[in-house]
């Protein structure tokens, strides 16, 4: 169960990235590119930030669960 959360969770990781890196791309400032990076990182349940968390969560219950943490 631990590998599949690991899989899962990067899986959930890469496709909140690849929709998240080309509007970053498209930001033509430095200033527009920190506003697009803190627009993703700070707005947890709006779209593909809450699929990113969610992967980080499952990357971490994976890792415990392979480790017998839990």
């Amino acid at each position: 169960m631990g590998v599949l959360s690991l899989i899962a969770g990067v899986i959930c990781i890469v496709i909140s990235l690849f929709i998240f890196i080309p509007s970053i791309k498209k930001a033509d400032s430095t200033k527009e590119k920190w506003s697009e990076f803190f627009d993703f990182v700070l707005d947890p349940f709006t779209g593909l930030t809450a699929l990113f968390y969610l992967g980080l969560l499952l990357m971490l219950y994976g890792l415990f669960r392979i480790s017998s943490l839990l």
